[in-house]
């Protein structure tokens, strides 16, 4: 955060903090833009507060959509285990892959914009079933926006997993540089977050920090950013390593992060390097080349959905006989979690479990309610 801003720019932060609606979110960011001093020092914060006016004005119309429609045709209850959207430009073969990857009979044709609604399927990979949402195109094949794009990317925002869907046969790096443009207009990023930073505004006791972590910025530079924009009274938690980044991006742009995945389709089509082009663009996000037509790549498209989910198989055993069926559970869970989702009792009455799989060095070892699971591990709950 740059040092001495105006203090009429202060006062615009401090609206834009205390505003309740879009509209006087908008008109304060705009003020404090015209009163920040454009220079070297003040590139970052008026970049995002630009990124932020965009993401605010992006909301504002999908918003007015909404009131427009009577029936909201973008509803997709969720089922499985979890809820994954294709999205993409037009024509690069998202309801293509999401027939050759579910159970779903979407209508393919060459011509633009066919699908004009998100059309549901169920893939099933290991046992687990997962719902693939294919989401109406966000821009035409010239890359321009579509009259979906905003209700797309607000649907995508609820999903669990956002896989974009490139045309290798059309310039996919292009594609993909639009396409994530596009949401960080809307306020999501694909970078693995770093930190959790947490503001409790308070009354009174001036502005405290928590650091589980590290801090990589002076603790007065966070304290006047906050003072900036009108925060003067908070508890501040850390947990990560945070950057003065990091605070401009949760006290201004106040952004979203999500898993995402990028599928490179008609990889058959693809012009030499152009799959490098793409994965030097993504960062870290995981590429996948596919092509729906001839089925290459699929059965790995499936394994990095679920990778990129983060979910663990469990199995449960009774009287020595085991459950053909998993309950899905996140990485990391425990024994307890898993005894709460089969039943609340088993929670409370639990004594102990015993576990066959690669959580445990021993098969059949005796854990207790803090042991934490991995993927296809067998579990026999005692009571």
């Amino acid at each position: 955060m740059p040092a001495n801003l105006p203090a009429e720019a202060e006062k615009a932060l401090a609206k834009y903090q205390a505003a309740r609606t879009i509209e006087e979110k908008i008109r304060a960011l705009e003020e404090a833009l015209s009163l920040i001093p454009d220079h070297k020092g003040t590139e970052k914060l008026r970049g995002r507060i630009k990124r932020r006016i965009a993401e605010l004005r992006r909301e504002a119309e999908r918003k007015a959509s909404l009131r427009a429609v009577r029936r909201d045709y973008f509803h997709v209850p969720k089922e499985g285990a979890a809820q994954v959207v294709l999205i993409g430009a037009a024509n690069s073969g998202k309801s293509s892959l999401l027939r050759a990857l579910t159970n779903a009979k979407p209508q393919v044709s060459g011509y633009p914009l066919t699908t004009t609604m998100p059309v549901p399927g169920m893939m099933l990979y290991n046992d687990v079933e997962i719902q693939l949402v294919e989401l109406p195109a966000i821009l035409t094949e010239d890359l321009e926006e579509t009259q979906f794009t905003n209700r797309s990317i607000g649907f995508s925002k609820n999903a669990d997993l956002i896989v974009i869907v490139l045309d290798g046969a059309r310039s996919p790096a292009k594609q993909l540089e639009r396409i994530l443009e596009i949401y960080d207009e809307s306020g999501v990023s694909f970078r693995r977050k770093r930190c959790e930073i947490e503001i409790e505004k308070k009354d009174s006791g001036g502005i405290r920090l928590v650091v589980f972590g590290s801090l990589g910025v002076d603790v007065k530079e966070v304290e006047d950013l906050l003072r900036s924009v009108g925060i003067r009274n908070a508890v501040v938690r850390v947990r990560g390593e945070a950057s003065i980044e990091d605070f401009e991006e949760v006290v201004i742009r106040e952004m979203t992060h999500k898993r995402g995945l990028i599928a490179v389709n008609k990889i058959d089509q693809a012009a030499p390097g152009s799959l490098e082009e793409v994965k030097n663009i993504a960062g870290e996000i995981p590429v996948v080349a596919v092509s729906a037509e001839n089925g290459a790549g699929l059965e790995d498209l499936k394994r990095q959905i679920f990778n990129s989910l983060d979910l663990i198989r469990v199995y449960t055993r009774k009287a020595g006989i085991t459950s053909d069926k998993p309950i899905i559970l996140p990485r990391n869970s425990t024994i307890r979690d898993l005894a709460e989702i089969i039943h609340r009792d088993f929670a409370e009455k639990m004594k102990y479990a015993r576990v066959w799989g690669a959580s445990v060095k021993v098969q059949g070892q005796r854990v207790g309610p803090d042991h934490v699971l991995e993927d296809g591990d067998i579990v026999e709950i005692k009571i």
